[in-house]
Formats: C-alpha cells, structure tokens, sequence
C-alpha cells in the first residue's frame, strides 16, 4: 500500500507516516522542506506547499497510484474575531480549507487509480468552537462540510472519505499560533488592547498549559491506520477523551452554560468589559 500523507514534518502528520512506514506501508511524506521529512526507508520526501499550486502539479506527476491519501496540513491562528486582520484569516482559510481542497483535486486521480480513500485531519474544533479560536474554528468547520461533500459525491465509486477529528496532542504548532497571535497583536491597536489584551494573555497560558499535558500524537496516527486500512470505516472518528468530553458537553449542555465556560476557560470574564 501506498500512502500520501501531507505536513508530515511534524505532530500528528510525522507520527503518522512512521507509524505507516514501521508496519510496511510506503509512504510520500508530503513536507514544506525536504530537510524536515521523517527518516525512514519506506518514507520519501515530497516537497510540497499546499498553497504552490506550481507545486502541487509537479508532484502531482511524482505520484502513482495511492491507496490514502491524509489531508493534515494546516495551521492555528488566535485572536478577536472584531480585530483580527482579515489577512491573517486569509491565510488560515487558505491553507486549512482551500489547501486541502488543492491537494485533494491534485491527487484524487491517483486515489481512484489506487481505489483508495481519502483521511481529512479535521479537530474537536470543528465540533465546537472556542474563544479566540474562531478563525481556526471556521477552518475545521469548513473541513467537515467538504468531507461530507465528497464522502457522498464520490460514494459511486466506493471511495470512502474519514474524518478524524483530534483532541490535544503536542505539536509544534503551537509555537508558531503563539508567535503569529503576538505579531497581530502588537498591530491591533490600543482599543484592542484594553478589550481584548486580558484574553489574549489568558490564551497564552492556556496554550502553553494544553502543550503541557498534550496527548502523544502516535494516538491520532493509530486511528488514522485504522480509518486508512479497516474494512468500512466509519465516517467520523473522535480522539482523545478531552475531544469527546467538550463534543458531549456542547451536546447536552444548553448554550447559555456552554458559552459562560469557554469565556471562563479563555479568561474573558476576568475583566470589566472596555466599551
């Protein structure tokens, strides 16, 4: 079997193409720098930005037939929704959503070749959106209409497409939202400070507190496996028990609850709203 799999440079995409290489699988490890692929016999470099639609086609033409191919490049952005530079949300769709539909059209002709299956690395953020996180949200959002998109246009030809939906699990990731959420803030302005300052320093700590005690990726490429290899998998896989605890949560709690305790969660309640 031959497997795609894209941001294999870090988390949840690295452990994934080992995990498929250690168990024999050949696996095109799809990375911005060829330098920063994972090093394993079965594991050839790919280099590939999402968003180079150069270079999307010319490793379009380096691949044969594939039997997965694992849409997991992405990126997190933070900050207020009423101040965040519509460049930096741009940038999120664009890599996250519009990204990942390059990718999946670049390469959906060796998946029916390989009459294989499509893996979308979605997060409970999809599911529920937090504070701060909203960009990021609408990213995930998006993912999982277009799973359900294609899961359904492409069911003639028996060619499934699975959502894998994660928790917290380390990433480097996180160090580059921390980096990119202090540039945008520094350009917000005063009146964004005095709103929203409060929250983003919460949103720091919170960051670095869910990296902390972040959850092994290996976690996520075991249901990636699985969701890549069983029989008939299923649609949507839920990892990690702080996934499925804020997924249930958001189900039965009214909205009203749900809302004060993200605010909590974000520290957004700590402070007397600026005008």
């Amino acid at each position: 079997m031959t497997y795609l799999v894209t941001g294999a440079t870090s988390g949840i995409g690295r452990a994934t193409a080992v995990r498929l290489a250690e168990r024999g699988h050949d696996v095109i490890a799809g990375v911005r720098r060829v330098a920063d692929a994972p090093s394993h016999p079965r594991i050839r470099p790919l280099a590939l930005d999402v968003t180079d639609a150069a270079q999307l086609a010319a490793a379009r033409e380096e691949v044969g037939q594939l039997q997965g191919l694992v849409n997991n490049a992405g990126v997190t952005f933070a900050g207020p929704m009423e101040h965040l530079p519509l460049d930096r949300l741009r940038e999120q769709l664009e890599i996250n959503v519009v990204g990942l539909v390059a990718v999946t059209q670049a390469f959906l002709p060796a998946v029916r070749a390989g009459r294989g299956r499509i893996v979308m690395i979605s997060s409970a953020g999809g599911r529920v959106t937090t504070p701060l996180l909203g960009a990021y949200s609408a990213s995930k959002y998006a993912v999982e209409a277009i799973a359900d998109a294609l899961r359904r246009e492409l069911r003639p030809w028996n060619l499934p497409v699975v959502v894998i939906e994660p928790g917290s699990f380390k990433s480097r990731n996180r160090d580059g939202t921390e980096e990119a959420a202090r540039a945008d803030r520094a350009h917000m302005g005063e009146l964004a400070e005095s709103r929203y300052g409060h929250a983003m320093d919460a949103l720091t700590r919170f960051n670095r507190n869910v990296e902390a005690r972040a959850g092994d990726p290996e976690q996520v490429a075991a249901v990636v496996e699985r969701a890549l290899t069983t029989g008939r998998p299923r649609a949507r896989y839920l990892v990690g028990n702080d996934a499925r605890a804020v997924v249930a949560m958001a189900r039965f709690l009214p909205v009203r609850t749900m809302d004060a305790m993200l605010c909590r969660t974000m520290g957004i309640h700590e402070h007397t709203p600026h005008p």
